[in-house]
């Protein structure tokens, strides 16, 4: 239930709608129950429409860039350990209700992959040219506060320059 309220809150970030994830259990001697699961969620995709279509989902070719992102930011190394950690707590504090679940992703996990999201798709815009932080903030939806922090290790690591203000990958 973790990994899978991190998926969720990451989809949401990324701009997807959270009911186009769905995890049901059924045991291999459920096989009607199976085929009614499947058929059910496969009907509320189609009435949701593809990717990018729903009233509060982003633009498709958005979407699939910040979902390339998503993916190097859940299995980056700092979400994943804090990942661990909550799991921990969670089990020595014998809470697993899905409020506590959520609140925790909240507060611990979804911050770190977040942020590497946002900087994982900075690089993919910068490969295709320069770009100021206004474009940056449109492009990967945050706050010119939140892409200064994620910007300023990425300048200092020599990742990226800074000419006015204009950003590019550097050479």
């Amino acid at each position: 239930m973790i990994v899978t309220e991190a998926a969720r809150q990451l989809l949401e970030d990324c701009g997807v709608d959270r009911e186009r994830l769905a995890l049901e259990w059924a045991s291999a001697a459920e096989a009607p129950r199976f085929v009614e699961l499947i058929t059910g969620y496969v009907s509320r995709i189609r009435e949701k429409g593809p990717l990018g279509s729903g009233p509060d989902e982003i633009p498709a070719d958005v979407v699939g860039r910040r979902l390339k992102a998503a993916v190097k930011a859940a299995g980056a190394r700092k979400p994943r350990t804090l990942l661990g950690k909550l799991a921990k707590k969670m089990a020595k504090e014998g809470d697993y209700s899905r409020d506590a679940i959520s609140k925790g992703v909240k507060a611990k996990v979804f911050p770190a992959m977040r942020s590497v999201r946002i900087a994982t798709e900075v690089g993919m815009i910068l490969e295709e040219g320069p770009a100021d932080l206004k474009k940056l903030c449109s492009d990967t939806g945050a706050s010119a506060e939140e892409l200064e922090k994620i910007l300023a290790p990425m300048l200092k690591k020599g990742q990226i320059s800074r000419k006015k203000d204009s950003f590019s990958l550097s050479s």
